[in-house]
């Protein structure tokens, strides 16, 4: 998917987390939804960044 901020475009890396498949259902005012569950990964992930021309780097897990 192609983005643009502020005339720079850039092209977003999208992640995806693995979910456990449960049954459970939620509403929110008159709207259903389903809940998922992210599975519990004991795997670390890194990701580079950078903000206002400086990187730097953030893990999550």
């Amino acid at each position: 998917m192609h983005l643009s901020y502020r005339g720079i475009r850039y092209q977003s890396q999208a992640t995806q987390l693995p979910v456990l498949d449960n049954s459970q259902k939620g509403n929110y005012r008159g709207i259903p939804y389903n809940i998922h569950q992210v599975k519990n990964t004991t795997s670390q992930q890194c990701f580079q960044l950078k903000y206002r021309g400086v990187n730097y780097k953030s893990c999550i897990g």
